[in-house]
This record gives C-alpha cells, structure tokens and sequence, in this order.
C-alpha cells in the first residue's frame, strides 16, 4: 500500500500554502498591463567593449528595481531585452486605488481649507475694492483671524499700487533727483510690505503640501544610545515626528489630520503601481550616481553665506546664484545627532547645530542642506573624468557600526587622492545622487578606499553597495525611452472578461468530457482539475507573477493538458480492466504506472518550451511562458499524486472495488474504439498529403512576404481607435473600407505619411458583416507617432470622441523664441512674466519656466487642459518630458472656464541660472513644443504603440532564437530518452512541418479576409499577423505536437519490448491502442481553443487559431508521419511487402 498518510499530509500542506497565498484574491493576484491597462517603456543600455552585457543589464535592472520599487510592492516589471535594451512595465492603477487617492485627496484639500491659494489671494487683491469685503468674509470662513490677516494684505495692496501709481506719474512727469529717489523707496518699501503680508495669509493655515512632505517621509522607528546618559531612547520615525510639529504648530486641525493619516494610509495600503508612467520616468532619472565634495566651512564669508541662506529660502536649493558653491540635501539627519539634546538643538537652530560641526548647513520644507563647494578642485564627479568603483562591501567604521567600505578603480584613486591632498583637515562629503550620506573630515589624503557611514539597516547596506557595484547608471542608461507604449483600462478591462469567460467555458467543457465519459473516474479527475487550477493561482500570487492575456491562454492550455494527463492513465486502466481482467486495484497501480513514462515526456518537452520563452520572450509572452510553465509542475502533482490520492483512500479505506466508464458501460463505444486499421499501407497516401500541404503553405507564405510580419517584426506604428456615439447614446459605426478612404485621404493631405495608404485596417469586435465596427486598429510602417496621432485626428474628427482645438495669443508663434515664454526669476510669478499686477508665489519654480497661456478659445477646464498635457508628454516625441514637475496656473477665468493661464515648468537637472542656452534649446522649446500639440491635438486614441527598427531588429532575433533554441532542446531530450536518433526525427520532424503549416495557415487567413470580408466574418478570420503571439503559439504547437508524439512512440517502444526495431504489426497496433487517447485528447485541446478563439477576443484570436489548427494538424501527423518514421523494411523480417 502506498504511504497514504505522507501524501495526504504533503498534499494538504501545499493546498494550504496555496490558499493562503491567494486570500484576498483581490489583492494577492496581480494582472498584467494588457488585462488592466499600463505602460511599457523601453531604454536602452551603454555598454562599453569588454564588459559582460548579461552581468550589466542584471545590475542595471537590480539598482533601478532597488531605486523604484525597493520593497517590491509597485508591480513594475524590468527585464532584459536583447543584449543592451531593458523594458519597463508597470500598470495603471485600478478603480479602487484610484478611489482611494481621490478621497486621500479630498481629505487633504479638506485640512488646507482655511488656506488661501497664491492664485485665489491674487485674484481677491485684483478685484474692485468695494467687492473686496465680501469675498475676505467667504475665503476667511468665519475665521476673525483670517478677516484680520486678508484685510491687513488688502490695505497693503491698495497702498503699493498707490505708491506705484505716483511713481509711474513722476516719471511721466519728468521729475528726477531726490524726489523721484523718495518715491522709489516709498514704493519699494510698499511693495514689500505686501509681499510680507501675502506672506502672512498664505502661512496662517497649514499647508497641504508642507502635510504631504511629511506623509511621504519615512516610516521606519529609530532608536538613538544616548551619549549623556547611556540609555536607548525612542525617536520614533521621521514621519511621525513632522506630523507632530504640524499638530503642535496648529493644533486646530488635530482630527482632521487624524482623517487625512487615515485615508493616506488605506490610500497606500492598497496602492499596487505607480499613478501615473511620468513618475516612473523621473525616478529611473539619475541613479547610482557617486561624488565627493568638499564642504564649505563656518567664517567663509558671512555675506555671502548669508545671500545664499536667504536665497535657500527664496529660490530653493537648486536655483541659488553662485558659480562656486550649491546646497546638497542630507539623506538621513537622524544619523547627524547622537543625544536627544542634539536632536532638540538641531529642531530649534539648524544653523548652530551645523556651524558646531564645522558645516554650513540649514533647513528648508522640512528637509536638512549642507553648502559645499562645486569648482573643479573642489569635487570628484563624472565631470572630472571618466571614473568608478570598483568594489563596494560591508564593514565597520571606527566605532563598530556598520558602515559601506569601497575601493576606487585606477582612475578614480588618482583623481580621489588629487582631490583629498589639497583639503586635509577639512570635511568631504560622500553623496549618492546628489544627496550626502556623510561628511567626515579628511585626516590624511585618501586615495584608493573609503567608507560611507550611516544608519543603514541591512536592506538599505545592500542597496547602497549594489548601487556602486554597478557604477554610474546615469552614464548607461538612455536618458529617455526609446519606446513608450499605453495601453488605456478600457481596453485591459474589456480582454479580461473576455479572457475570463473563455476560461470558465473550457473548464466546464473539459470538466463535462470527464464527467460524462470517466463517470467516477472523471468526478476525481474533475477534483484533481480543481486542485491544480488551484496550486497554479497560489504559485502565481507566490511568484509575484501577473496574470496577462496571453497568461489565460496558458491556463486554458493547462485544462487540456491536465484532461490529457488523465486521459492516459483512465485509457491504460480499461484496457487492464477489459483486456485482462484486472480488478480495480491492480487496474489502478497498472494504469498510472504505465502511463507515467508518456505523462513526464509529455509535460516536461511543454516545459523545455515554456522555458525558452521565459528567457527570450518579451513580458506579454513570459506571462504565457511562466503560468503555462507553472501548470505544467501543477499538472503533473495533482494528476499523479493528488488523484492518485483519492484512488488510494476510496480502495484501502472506503472499499471501492468496481468502477465503470462510458466504454464499459455502452459496448457500442469500446467496439467504436477498438480498432485495427492497417496504418502503415496509407504512409504513401499520407505523405503525398503533408507534401502538398507544405508546397500549399509555402506559396501562401512567398505569396504574402513580409506583409504577414506585424509591427513587431518590421518597425511601425499601431493606432486604435473607438467611435463617439451620436445623440441617441449608439456607437457612431464604420465599415472597414471607410476607414481605408480615410486613411487614403490623410495620405493625400500629408505627403511624408504616403505610406498610409498601405496601413493594414484591423476591425475589432466587428458586427454580423465582418467589416463594420465601432472600434479599428491601424497598423503602419511608419514611426513619427505624432503626426499620425495628428493626420488621424483630422479625418476621424467627426466620428470620434473629439475636443476642440485650442488657440491662445502666441499659440501661431513660428518659433519657440518668439512664444510668450519666460525663466521664472522670482518667488512672485507676475514679475517673472512681465505683469506686476500677478503676485502668485512660485518660489518652487525658480530657474525654470513659465509659459502664459493667454486668451484661450474656447475656454476650457482646468483639468481637461492638464489631462491634454499630460497626454501630450506621454507620446514617444516628448519622452524626455516625462519627468518633469508642471503645474497650471489660472491667471483669468474660473477653473470650469479657463481664459488665460500659466503654465509652471521645472526640471532637476536644467536650471536658467546655470546655463541660459541649455535652458532655452531643452526647456523652454520642449515644453512650447508641447503645448502646441496638446493644443492642436482634438482626438485621443485608446492605444498608440510604436516600434523602431532597432527594437523591431531585436524581437524578429528574439524569435528565431525561441524557435531554434526549443526545436533544438526538444530533439536532445527525445533522443536521449528513447536513445534514438530515429525516434527523434519521427517526432521532430512532423512537428517541424506542423508549425510551417500553422505558418501558412496564418497567410491564409488573410488571403481570405481580402478576398472575401463576408466569408472570413462567419468564419470568424481576421487578416493575422505574424507578432510575438502567434510565435507563442507555434512554440505551442511545437510542445504539443511533440507531447502528441511521444504517446504513440512510447506505447511503440513499450510494444516492442527488447526488439532493436519496431515491426510493421507493433506500429500498427501501438496506434490503434492509442488511438481512443488520441481522439478524446485532441478533441479537449481542439474545444478548448476553439472557445479561446469564439470567445477569447481578437487580441488572442490569432493565437487561438493558429493553435486549435495546428493542434489538428498534429494529431493527424502523429499517425501519419511520426509512427510510420520509426519503421526500417530492412529490419523487418516478418513485412511481406512495403
């Protein structure tokens, strides 16, 4: 008797690691881009002659993956592609979360209620005096203090203006002298009184953004060994020490922040991604890069120490006017005090504790600034020459704490030393992406090691080593994507439905075949269906892996590979119960004991396949490669062990002696499949069949060329788009040849886009006609994304979902320079842009951009203006937008009616002050340049995806090596398990001409769409291409084909017994015996890809058809081309004749 109670334990504990790690599934099973909506980005990688590209882009992703989603929790996927390429996806966030960050939102705009907008101040200080009072009672809500501070900044105003206004009439009045200097001061001193109580209204409440900074810092507990008197105080975490100073500061607003905590916290609990792809942009910005600077010290010059304070203040740390020194921001201060007494002096004077160590340093928003110097002699950066580390590890500083020690390269020991011999006794600052992580002072001159000190806990250590190891990523990765790709939710949520209900069919499908011919034989089969659909979710939610389209697929393929499992082994139990008599138990030990062999060979070719595409395949295809792969190991534990199992307990411990089956309870079905056909005299016929099917599939396939290669194999761009509906509430429908004309007419009109006029019309869920639809895609050759985007809004403008264009003064500029554009010098916008009455503070936007958006018509919202920005720098031209901070400014109008506005720019690493033309060529023209398509552009697609050659180059490689890598792996495993290189080409070679013939039945497909639309629609054809989908599917056929295969040359093998070669009668009869396995099989797989492809949607229509033929197609050469190969006249003695 088998161990029973072993295998019982085992199986309930993986059934309990499997349910635990789907519970919630809500949250534990991840979907992929394609299913819920998401982006992929794809950068390219330097890597230098020499180096190993394999070893650099595992880095690369490690440091980036480390920068981006340290903890793991964002769902961002960063993967190789290629030999120098990484592709980054992340999906968009779901309903819920987006919920959720609305009400976080909410909440937060609640608590800065009693605040007063910069803008909302400015419109109240602008309007007549006598409305004046009326709008200070509604923004000061009943607040008297408020009344006061308002009306105070009121009198301040009206005082400036009058001060100003003499000073204008002075001037037009030609005075000079002490007079007119008299007047200057007067209105200068005016003018700052009403900045000072601007200033004094807008810090009354707390500020949303100063509560958010503190939100966002860290949560992590800190405990400090207090030097003065040696015991472990609690410091509790950065975050919670800010929110205290905000209730301390305003205690008013105690329970409403309390509400904001709350909502922030159920906000970021659910949260699975990032909220938006600009964010994943401006994080992969700049990371692991290393320098060393010298700190500037207390007594250098008080005067300028002070302007620069003041501009800290003003300006913010990156806009500071100085050529020789800049504020650099300190990572972690709770690492700087060693004492509660320190911390309190560093809350209550920032500047004495720093000038008490020897730093100039200072507060600013909460976070910590040393000053260090930036001149060529006073810094090791990328800016010195090309240098690195060498080697980054563990140790301990001087006091026993952990500490990061690394070794410089050859290069860098030079410049390090040239660096430190100059500036003994002084402090040098290690940092990390520009933000110092420690500030020794240098006791002698180093060169070749140092170390970086800090309270690092392990996770952060190794992250920080990582992150050095691979040296300076700003240097290897491309500055931007080379291809940005959006799928929008819509079209994510409408494939999982689908690929849910295709799913559910072909499980009862599979479940009914079991049931109705197994009886109960396919009830346990049945359970052992659900056991594995089970352990195959809870690997997944362990792997972390998401669910894609091409995924489900694999879960469908799953079922029927599960059904073929059992199949087997229910086939090899009858025949011992009729054949010879068995009783149920001996029947049931016999059956999987002999279908054990044809089972493993079976799955374990599928998983060499899976494998291959797990390693070379693109995201979308690794989902189908990882959950199919997976299956497999699922399939064979709860088909041999979990069903084995019930068959175990029902005998020894229920007594189950007898068990029926449709064959043995109808004799007209066992007689239907005992067969003895004479196979072997049809081989002629069969292979003039399969010769004429590859000379049909080759002239289908030279007849097409490379129009049946997709944008992914040749470059181009993929647009689709969905009709508006008309007043009704009905979809605005078209056929597929409107939308060629169109297309033709855009051809016309714009003469570079010619190529248009070829672009292949894709109809989505069309209607009983086969051609007219609501919803197209349009395939092209070309790349320049944003001029289709463009030629595509003017002829769909009257059937899409349109917007007006937008004009505004300027927007008709010929060139950037001439554009309403201006660097914002100054914390007040109106003296940045020319109008002094404008006095919104934008101190957060010094040295960058301001673009007045003026007298725009129509008036638009402010939030569908920001909408079209956004989806302006989301398109590949202006990637290198992505990142950048924007914000929108209402200068005129409402924020329902917009009539004027500014538009506010900032970028981290181009600065007006630190070069005027950088600033011009790469901020201000990008950012016009934007504008103006966000402006002109009044249609928006569901999805736009453009390929480049060179990526195009690297998935047609991608490809060829998938393909020749599995034919390859599977060939080797054949001929070592049936030690046989005739038994591998039986089996390799009719699986070879399957998946040629699935080729030319793709080509097909599309001659009959073109030629006859009506015919392909109840067919339910598309005209396919050949993607990185249909090459999953031929790696499929491939697997299967093979699994096909190897049943019948296992059951030959086993017939033959010690004999070197297969007779005639063995072959014969080996396929007869396996014939009714083959039939029920087949039928399953064929069922469960022709609900795939009725059903599965157009996105894996093609892989549904190309499968559920080739599976056809397979099973049929299994018969006739694979048995019939194994065969030798020569060493066959008892043949009579051919």
């Amino acid at each position: 008797m088998r161990p029973i109670l072993r295998t019982a334990i085992i199986t309930l504990v993986f059934l309990g690691v499997a349910i635990w790690a789907i519970i919630p599934p809500k949250e534990k099973l991840r979907l992929g881009k394609d299913l819920r909506g998401g982006a992929s980005l794809v950068y390219s990688v330097q890597i230098k002659s020499g180096e190993d590209a394999k070893a650099v882009l595992a880095e690369t992703i490690d440091v980036l993956r480390k920068r981006v989603d340290p903890d793991g929790l964002m769902e961002i996927s960063m993967v190789p592609q290629g030999r120098d390429r990484i592709e980054i996806t992340m999906p968009l966030p779901n309903d819920e979360v987006k919920a959720l960050k609305k009400a976080f939102e909410d909440e937060l705009a609640r608590i800065g209620r009693g605040a007063v907008k910069g803008e909302r101040l400015d419109q109240l200080l602008r309007s007549p005096a006598e409305q004046r009072d009326a709008e200070i009672q509604k923004l000061a809500g009943g607040d008297a203090k408020r009344v006061d501070l308002l009306r105070a900044a009121s009198t301040a105003w009206d005082a400036a203006l009058a001060r100003r206004a003499e000073l204008d009439a002075a001037r037009a009045a030609g005075k000079a002298g002490d007079e007119l200097d008299a007047l200057v001061d007067a209105a200068a001193t005016a003018e700052k009184s009403a900045d000072d109580a601007s200033a004094a209204v807008l810090r009354a409440a707390v500020s949303p953004e100063e509560v958010r900074r503190a939100l966002l810092l860290s949560g992590r507990e800190r405990t400090l060994r207090d030097q003065q008197t040696g015991t472990v105080v609690s410091l509790g975490s950065a975050r919670d020490r800010a929110l205290k100073k905000i209730r301390e500061a305003h205690p008013e607003i105690s329970d409403d922040l309390d509400k904001v905590i709350a909502s922030y916290d159920t906000y970021t609990k659910q949260r699975r991604s990032l909220d938006d792809p600009q964010d994943l942009i401006r994080m992969l910005r700049g990371a692991g890069v290393l320098s060393f600077r010298i700190t500037i010290q207390p007594g250098w010059s008080p005067a300028e120490e002070m302007r620069l304070r003041q501009e800290l203040i003003d300006r913010g740390p990156r806009n500071i006017r100085s050529s020789e020194a800049r504020w650099y921001k300190i990572n972690d201060i709770s690492t700087w005090y060693n004492s509660t007494d320190e911390m309190k002096m560093l809350d209550q004077d920032s500047a004495g504790f720093f000038r008490g160590r020897g730093y100039v340093g200072a507060e600013h928003n909460g976070e910590y600034y040393l000053l260090c110097w930036d001149t060529r002699k006073t810094r090791l950066t990328t800016a010195e020459g090309a240098w690195k580390v060498s080697r980054a590890y563990e140790s301990r500083d001087e006091l026993g704490r952990p500490c990061i020690a690394f070794e410089m390269d050859p290069r860098g020991g030079v410049l390090l030393g040239e660096l430190t011999k100059d500036h003994v006794k002084q402090p040098m600052a290690v940092l990390l992406d520009d933000q110092i992580y420690t500030a020794p002072t240098l006791q002698s001159a180093i060169s070749k090691s140092g170390q970086i000190t800090g309270d690092f806990d392990q996770r952060e250590r190794q992250y920080v080593i990582r992150t050095l190891a691979a040296g300076s990523l700003q240097a290897k990765l491309s500055p931007e994507p080379m291809s940005v790709s959006v799928l929008g939710p819509d079209m994510g949520f409408d494939n999982l439905k689908l690929g849910l209900k295709a799913g559910l069919y072909s499980f009862v499908v599979c479940a009914g075949f079991l049931i109705v011919y197994y009886f109960t034989c396919g009830g346990i089969a049945l359970m052992g269906l659900l056991v594995n659909c089970l352990l195959l979710l809870g690997a997944m939610a362990l792997n972390r892996a998401a669910f894609t389209l091409p995924g489900i697929a694999g879960v469908i393929l799953t079922f029927a590979m599960a059904v073929d499992s059992n199949v087997l082994v229910f086939e090899r139990m009858r025949e011992e119960i009729i054949g010879r008599g068995a009783d149920l138990r001996t029947a049931v030990r016999l059956g999987y004991s002999k279908a054990l062999s044809a089972i493993i060979d079976g799955n374990l070719t599928n998983l060499i396949v899976c494998l291959v595409l797990g390693f070379v395949g693109t995201p979308e295809i690794k989902g189908f490669a990882i959950t199919m792969g997976i299956g497999v190991l699922t399939t064979l534990f709860s088909q041999l062990t979990f069903t084995r199992l019930i068959f175990d307990v029902m005998i020894e411990k229920f007594g189950w002696r007898q068990t029926t089956m449709l064959p043995l309870a109808v004799p007209a079905v066992q007689r239907a499949f005992t067969l003895n056909v004479d196979w072997m005299k049809f081989r002629g016929v069969f292979y003039v069949i399969f010769a004429g099917l590859i000379g049909l599939s080759a002239t289908m396939v030279v007849t097409r060329g490379v129009k049946m290669l997709d944008t992914e194999f040749v470059g181009g761009t993929a647009v689709t788009l969905r009709t508006g509906a008309d007043e009704a509430g009905k979809p605005k429908a078209l056929k597929r040849q409107d939308v060629a004309d169109r297309l033709s007419k855009a051809a016309d009109k714009h003469p570079d886009l010619l190529a248009l006029r070829n672009a292949d019309v894709q109809v989505v869920n069309p209607e009983a006609d086969g051609v007219t639809s609501h919803t197209f895609t349009i395939k092209t050759s070309l790349t320049d994304s944003k001029a289709i985007s463009g030629a595509l809004s003017e002829v769909f403008a009257d059937v899409v979902d349109a917007r007006p264009r937008l004009r505004f003064t300027g927007s008709g500029a010929i060139t950037p320079r001439e554009a309403p554009a201006y660097p914002v010098l100054s914390p007040v916008l109106g003296q940045s842009i020319d109008r002094p009455g404008i006095r919104t503070p934008v101190q957060d936007f010094i040295g960058g951009l301001a673009i007045v958006i003026e007298n725009i018509d129509p008036p638009v919202a402010i939030g569908a203006l920001r909408d079209r920005l956004d989806q302006t720098r989301a398109e590949p031209e202006f990637a290198s937008t992505l990142g950048r901070t924007h914000e929108l400014q209402v200068i005129d109008g409402t924020e329902e009616q917009v009539r004027s506005a500014v538009l506010l720019v900032r970028d981290e690493n181009i600065n007006y002050f630190s070069g005027e033309g950088i600033w011009a060529s790469d901020l201000r023209d990008a950012e016009w340049s934007v504008l103006v398509q966000a402006a002109a552009e009044s249609t928006t697609f569901l999805n736009v995806q453009t390929i480049g050659p060179a990526v195009a180059d690297q998935f047609t490689a991608q490809a060829i090596v998938a393909i020749a890598l599995s034919t390859l792996l599977v060939v080797i495993y054949v001929w070592v398990r049936f030690n046989s290189v005739r038994y591998s080409i039986a089996s390799i070679v009719p699986t070879l001409i399957d998946c040629f013939a699935a080729v030319g039945l793709i080509a097909l497909a599309e001659i009959i769409y073109d030629a006859s639309p009506g015919l392909a629609q109840s067919l339910g054809l598309l005209p396919f291409k050949i993607d990185l989908t249909v090459i999953a599917a031929i790696l499929t056929i491939l697997g299967y084909s093979i699994n096909d295969k190897i049943v019948v040359l296992d059951r030959i093998r086993e017939n033959r017994g010690k004999l070197p070669f297969a007779s005639r009668k063995t072959i014969n009869d080996s396929i007869n015996q396996t014939m009714s396995r083959t039939i029920m099989t087949g039928s399953t797989t064929i069922l469960s890809t022709f609900i795939l492809y009725l059903v599965g949607g157009e996105a894996v229509r093609s892989f549904a058809y190309s499968l559920g033929l080739g599976v056809i197609i397979g099973t049929i050469s299994s018969i006739s081309l694979g048995a019939p190969l194994v065969w030798a006249k020569k060493y066959d003695k008892e043949a009579a004749k051919p």
